[in-house]
């Protein structure tokens, strides 16, 4: 099949990594805008989106036929979305899902296009998911440690992005009211204020006390680093829109120099050293930020250190580009 003949089809316009992936789509020349498709769900009112100079329509998703020679990516969740993967799936097209409608699901092969990309020609089925934006950062960051690593314990500072376009708008208003001393609104989902803080969860906790996305975080991190690595994550929703910070705990096999260490981070694909990484110096980029190595005072065999990307561009937007380039050229 001619790739130019090929669509891609993006569903789910307002999700905040939209703009981020367009622009990697763009810049990176994956596909032409003849070969955009966009979805919306019928009752909601898009004004067409631009792309490589062009204007794109947006379409009604419960009125689109899809067909073998699309990919399609799932940037929402909801019914209408899982509508829209069995259909996409049961027409032969390629599904990629990168908003967790395909969680749990083992037939399912989650792709990160660094770590497993060989793993696409072994799908049991033509749907794919992209691991979250922070377990796609923390693998890339503890992949080059991976054969040393005994156990990792993270703890993730997450954006507000990471809750999704309407948390940002939230937060965005909450800070517009408090800066003209007004009280904010709280959103009832979350409980908490989104603006000028920072929760310990965003979510309520479930029996074990651990919440629904640190559980799929250690899951999706078993499935990329192989299941022999011990793993348990916390995660912290920080008062900022974009760009996440992940401090790591490791506990190696086998006690090791931190010069040692260092120079298999500082090798590491995609990642770049630096003293003190921040989500500020992250955003935009197009690299891992890794630093503040250490060894513990507790154990010999542990070291901390920490990492840091831009959580829509990097983690979401440019892994979902490559994703989509290698279903296009070779699938």
């Amino acid at each position: 099949m001619s790739e130019v003949n090929r669509e891609l089809i993006l569903i789910g316009i307002d999700n905040a990594a939209f703009p981020p992936l367009l622009e990697v789509l763009e810049e990176r020349e994956i596909i032409k805008a003849g070969q955009l498709r966009l979805l919306e769900e019928e009752e909601s009112e898009v004004d067409p989106q631009v792309f490589a100079n062009r204007n794109v329509p947006v379409e009604s998703l419960e009125k689109f036929r899809f067909a073998p020679e699309q990919v399609v990516v799932l940037l929402k969740g909801g019914a209408a979305a899982q509508a829209a993967l069995t259909a996409a799936e049961s027409a032969g097209a390629w599904v990629i899902d990168a908003a967790d409608n395909t969680r749990g699901d083992e037939t399912v092969t989650l792709v990160h296009p660094m770590l497993n990309a060989a793993g696409l020609a072994e799908a049991e089925r033509r749907v794919l998911a992209l691991p979250s934006a922070g377990a796609a950062m923390v693998a890339e960051a503890l992949l080059p440690l991976r054969e040393q690593i005994q156990a990792v314990e993270v703890v993730l500072n997450q954006p507000v992005s990471a809750l999704g376009k309407s948390a940002v708008d939230a937060m965005a208003a909450q800070t517009a009211k408090m800066f003209n001393g007004q009280e904010a609104d709280i959103d009832p989902s979350i409980g908490h204020r989104l603006a000028f803080n920072h929760l310990s969860s965003a979510e309520k906790p479930l029996a074990s006390g651990h919440n629904l996305s640190e559980l799929a975080l250690i899951h999706d991190l078993r499935r990329l680093l192989g299941e022999q690595v011990a793993m348990d994550a916390t995660i912290n929703t920080a008062s900022v829109f974009h760009g996440q910070v992940a401090n790591l705990r490791v506990a190696l096999k086998d006690e090791a120099g931190v010069e040692k260490i260092a120079a298999l981070l500082r090798n590491g694909a995609r990642l770049k050293m630096t003293e003190r990484p921040s989500a500020q110096e992250a955003v935009g980029g197009e690299e891992t930020l890794v630093g503040r190595l250490r060894q513990s005072l507790l154990n010999p065999k542990q070291f901390n250190f920490c990492a840091a990307s831009d959580n829509l561009r990097r983690d979401l937007a440019m892994n979902c580009a490559q994703v989509v380039h290698l279903l296009l050229k070779n699938h």
